[in-house]
């Protein structure tokens, strides 16, 4: 396609195709996996990717020539320069000797294109047969970026794009096989999810929402403990606006010095907060999964000045107003306290703390539970002690023949793998788990119904060694020699996307399909992750049956045969030592590399698992922040109501009734706070949950425990106040009156 755009639209200044393979680097007498990147020739001139050493304009010119990363050069050839020096790289069974032609500088970690080792597309037609490359528009598999030439409209050149690829493709293969190529800036591709990923990683801008409300929301709180305690202050501080204001101060420049004590504050606590997160980042990468950096640029340096007038004006305007509103007369009778109405506006900054906090718990514990049914939800097979091994499969013919030949070659490691007594059972599948969908494929029924599914071709092994199980029908067979040739199974959502009620002695509904017969249904299992609902799948022994009848083929997970070993619990590090001593005598210098099922799929929920990590931190901070915005207004309170308490004690009151008096209003204000946050939580977990096609169910039980954990945590903190002002003396607190 990327050629193609070139010749057929001026607006397209230059292609680039990008794709990413597996290889082995020699070095020495060992082989290194590494990731490899083949690029178009055109890459340097479209990314700005700076070149350390070596030609930026021939860089990819020739067919055996790489480009290497500073790390991957030092790794490979010291302090000395490698431009112009060999490199001997194992892409498939064969070793090629590659020539550095240029050395690049480590790449930014936020750029979305990352490599190690790039290779031109001009090898190509050593790894990719002639046909795929030149005829099929439907195997979506390189990514391509177009750099258009200035001033184009990309709307206008896209809707360009049908007449041309009609002439391309043919107009009845473009209307049957819906192939709809589109345009995507490249800086909308991070956060924008509505388009399948690529290469490029994408990521939910909600996610970034969310740490941006919980950090405003922990800020929030903060700013009004500022506030609350100021206030509170006010009272100790009453005297010193008096003897000011006698003296001859005006409102307006206390109202300054006090702006300007806050302003100070939150300096210190600008330089305090920014050397912390600077000391945690460190931590946060840890916890968020990312590789982010604090540079002290113009963008942080503005963001700290909009953080200081914000901040400080929220936080040291209104304590400002009130300490300077005291009359000096009513100061020096010592008649100035806390008043109602200030009272009154206290509780409603608490009770705002109170409510965010009670959001943050019920959001945990909500998140909690959706990420415990994520690690533990039945999938339809057994994941555990599964264990997956990828085969080196030669190149050369189709698709079709070598997924074949990967298999004949797995039937010699089973042979032998067999004989391990720590191994359960070992099968052989194209696909495997959490890396990516499956083959995806298009088609148009006998009614002209346009279809999609997925497929993998599997053994007669599969189904046992994964331990699924069959709705109805039977397995694959080797007594049944014919099923190697025309036997399909189905999953039960593939029965349900055509409203059958038995699929047994069915074929799949289309005219170009090979002959073949449904022989068994598999009840579902989750192939995918669980933000989606078990899709279609149909599996075979023969993929030739399928694809000679399909329109569409996307393949984001690699369909190459790879080995699925099931191991005993206990030994497994030594069944896996025996596992590779099989490996070696087999493939030679092949690659040795395995993973497991569960942390794979594990591993597609990790932007989940961090944001709950994140969302717990910041949840016990919060709380914290809170506890000590209730401390101060149950401080207030007390020392309001001292005399009162005083007079209450000489008429008889014991400590007991007193401790309950005091904190009953605090209770009922967590139970408005409980209250008002129910919705809220309510309606944006659900816009999180519904990200998920299986999903909790959010319960009374979760907002009621939120509710307990804040109030415990409240009249725990709220306790040591007022226990102590319970226990003042009367003597102490009348004497003067």
């Amino acid at each position: 396609m990327g050629p193609a755009l070139v010749e057929n639209f001026e607006e397209v200044e230059k292609q680039v195709r990008i794709l990413n393979i597996s290889g082995m680097v020699k070095s020495k007498d060992e082989l290194i996996a590494e990731s490899l990147t083949i690029a178009g020739q055109d890459f340097f001139s479209v990314f700005d990717f700076e070149i350390k050493s070596g030609s930026k304009k021939n860089a990819l010119a020739a067919q055996n020539g790489i480009v290497l990363t500073e790390t991957l050069a030092t790794k490979y050839f010291g302090e000395v320069d490698p431009v112009g020096k060999a490199l001997s790289i194992q892409v498939g069974p064969d070793v090629e000797e590659f020539e550095v032609t240029a050395v690049v500088k480590d790449l930014p970690t936020n750029s979305s294109i990352q490599f190690g080792i790039l290779l031109s597309d001009l090898f190509l037609p050593k790894i990719i047969d002639a046909q795929t490359l030149t005829s099929a528009w439907f195997n979506v598999n390189p990514e391509t970026y177009v750099l258009l030439r200035e001033g184009t409209d990309a709307t206008e050149l896209q809707s360009k794009f049908p007449a041309v690829f009609k002439v391309l493709l043919g107009e009845a293969e473009f209307n049957q096989s819906k192939y709809r190529p589109g345009l995507q800036a490249l800086t909308s591709i991070h956060l924008d999810t509505s388009f399948p990923a690529g290469i490029a990683p994408v990521s939910n801008s909600r996610y970034a929402f969310i740490l941006a409300a919980i950090a405003t929301l922990i800020l929030l709180v903060a700013c009004i403990n500022f506030i609350t305690l100021s206030i509170g202050r006010s009272i100790k501080r009453a005297k010193e606006v008096g003897i000011r204001k006698v003296a001859g101060a005006m409102r307006q420049q206390l109202i300054f010095q006090f702006i300007g004590e806050a302003f100070m504050i939150t300096v210190a606590s600008l330089l305090i907060g920014y050397a912390l997160a600077f000391l945690n980042l460190p931590f946060f990468n840890d916890l968020s999964g990312k590789q982010l950096s604090m540079n002290l640029d113009g963008f942080m340096i503005l963001l700290a000045f909009v953080l200081l007038g914000i901040i400080g004006l929220m936080a040291g305007s209104y304590p400002a107003f009130v300490l300077s509103s005291f009359k000096p007369i009513a100061i020096l009778k010592g008649q100035v306290s806390a008043g109602n109405n200030k009272q009154t506006l206290r509780k409603v900054l608490v009770g705002i703390q109170l409510s965010l906090s009670i959001f943050l718990v019920s959001s945990t514990l909500i998140m909690q539970d959706q990420l415990s049914l994520l690690q533990n939800k039945n999938l339809g097979f057994n994941k555990e002690q599964l264990a997956v091994f990828p085969l080196s499969i030669p190149r050369g013919g189709g698709l079709s023949e070598r997924v074949q030949k990967g298999f004949d070659i797995a039937e010699q490691f089973k042979i032998e793998l067999d004989k391990i007594p720590g191994i359960q059972g070992v099968c052989t599948s194209s696909h495997d788990f959490g890396n990516g969908a499956w083959v995806a494929l298009g088609y148009t029924d006998d009614t002209n119904v346009y279809r999609n599914f997925s497929m993998n071709v599997v053994d007669d092994d599969y189904i046992p060694v994964m331990k699924m199980e069959l709705a109805e029908g039977r397995n694959f067979s080797d007594a049944v020699p014919a099923d190697k040739r025309r036997s399909v199974l189905v999953n039960e959502a593939f029965v349900k996307e055509y409203g059958w009620t038995s699929a047994l002695g069915k074929r799949i509904p289309g005219k170009g399909f090979g002959e073949h017969e449904i022989i068994g249904v598999v009840k579902d299992f989750n192939f995918s992750s669980l933000y989606k609902r078990v899709q279609p799948l149909v599996m075979v022994q023969d993929p030739g049956i399928i694809m000679q009848g399909v329109q569409n083929i996307s393949i984001d997970n690699s369909p190459m045969p790879k080995l699925v070993v099931r191991l005993k619990p206990g030994e497994m590090m030594t069944t896996l030592d025996e596992v590779k001593n099989v490996w070696s005598s087999l493939s030679g210098e092949a690659a040795f590399s395995f993973t497991f099922v569960d942390q794979a799929m594990q591993n597609q929920y990790r932007s989940e698992f961090n944001l709950g990590k994140i969302v717990s931190t910041a949840t016990a901070l919060a709380v914290v922040i809170g506890s000590l915005g209730l401390y101060g207004l149950a401080l207030l309170s007390m020392q309001s109501r001292i005399k009162e308490i005083s007079i209450r004690k000489v008429l008889g009151a014991t400590e007991k009734s007193l401790l309950v008096l005091l904190s009953k209003e605090y209770v009922w204000l967590i139970l408005l706070c409980l209250v008002c946050s129910v919705p809220v939580t309510y309606y944006l977990m659900e816009q999180w949950l519904l990200s998920f096609e299986y999903r909790i169910h959010m319960g009374a039980g979760v907002f009621l425990m939120a509710g307990g954990i804040s109030l415990v945590i409240a009249l725990l903190t709220i306790a040591t106040q007022t226990i102590k002002t319970t226990l003042t003396q009367p003597a102490e607190t009348l004497r003067c009156d």
